[in-house]
């Protein structure tokens, strides 16, 4: 392994917050493999708010929307790097990084990526074939919250035998949306068959957040807009996290709190979330998918499917489906408490 690397950059542009935790597990592994050096990591707002407390990131820097190149060549010109890797290859950037004065460089993380092997995997295993961490640098991504925030966020809730389930409705783009009827007869069978209380946080979403709550009635908790981090601690207190794929559903995984995420224009085999959580396909069989590169799509940025009556695959996924992928995760979270009352 490349030893004697005291400066290392980590460059995270892609723009979601999803992509910044399907990259935390490499550039977590970066800095157990090369405790002496400063990692820095450069990214952009919000996202980079997630790692403040991240005892794996020495500097967080960041880019504003829109000037990401001009920040990669500003930065570079000022400070030097002995490493500097980066999974960002638009406008020239991964021109600008080769460039450098830096004595090494990575910067194509996504290289022929296997339809069915996960991009953080692939992230892992370039790294690895590189000979820039250890294997043994390897563990599931975790994002650190201070302890302030966890028991600042304990008084939102109270306390309740009942399971509690966050059903997080909001997604970034039109396309990745589940229905709003789905969203209401998921949230009414959740409460009639597992008495489940349940959190429904705002995102861009403040009307449609509040009609989904009306329409379910009973025990529903609605869950002001706040910061990512204060999200993330809310999530902390949750049983069970639902939501498309979107950067809410990774911060929950990255939380170690149990999630069902649902895709529908994106593939899970490749952005899918790693056991023991589930993910859930809409429209597997489509034709229109192009599994390297789904930008391509004409739905993608349309938000409107080509080829069926629903507005997205997304509502290919019925409410049995994910009740039955709920069953399946409280079924193991039971056996998981039994073994450890054994053990114990």
């Amino acid at each position: 392994m490349t030893a004697n690397l005291q400066r290392i950059l980590f460059i995270e542009l892609l723009g979601g917050i999803g992509d910044l935790i399907i990259a935390l597990p490499a550039i977590q592994a970066v800095k157990r493999s090369h405790p002496q050096a400063i990692l820095t990591v450069l990214t952009l707002a919000p996202g980079g708010e997630l790692l403040l407390t991240d005892p794996f990131c020495d500097r967080i820097l960041y880019a504003a929307s829109g000037q990401a190149r001009s920040t990669v060549d500003t930065l570079l010109s000022q400070a030097q790097f002995d490493l500097i890797i980066s999974d960002t290859n638009y406008e020239g950037i991964d021109q600008i990084i080769r460039s450098s004065s830096a004595a090494q460089t990575l910067t194509n993380l996504w290289q022929n990526p296997p339809a069915d092997q996960r991009v953080g995997e692939r992230f892992l295993e370039i790294l690895l074939h590189e000979n820039l961490i250890q294997p043994e640098a390897i563990l599931p991504p975790v994002l650190h919250l201070t302890d302030e925030e966890k028991q600042e966020v304990q008084l939102t809730f109270s306390q309740a035998p009942s399971p509690r389930i966050f059903l997080y409705t909001d997604a970034g783009m039109q396309i990745k949306r589940w229905s709003m009827d789905k969203w209401v007869q998921l949230g009414k069978a959740l409460q009639e068959k597992l008495g489940a209380r349940l959190v429904l946080p705002i995102g861009h979403n403040y009307d449609e957040v509040l009609e989904i709550a009306s329409q379910i009635g009973g025990d529903v908790q609605i869950l002001s807009r706040r910061s990512l981090r204060q999200l993330a601690a809310a999530f902390t207190q949750a049983d069970l996290v639902i939501a498309p794929d979107t950067g809410p559903a990774r911060i929950a995984a990255a939380l170690n709190v149990p999630t069902i995420t649902l895709f529908g224009p994106t593939w899970q085999g490749r952005y899918g979330q790693p056991a023991p959580h589930l993910n859930l396909q809409g429209y597997p069989a489509c034709s229109e998918r192009n599994i390297a590169n789904f930008t391509v799509q004409s739905c993608w940025y349309s938000g409107v499917c080509p080829l069926a009556d629903w507005q997205t695959c997304v509502d290919d996924i019925s409410v049995e489906q994910v009740m039955t992928a709920t069953s399946s995760i409280f079924k193991r979270s039971i056996r998981r408490a039994a073994a450890w009352r054994q053990v114990g």
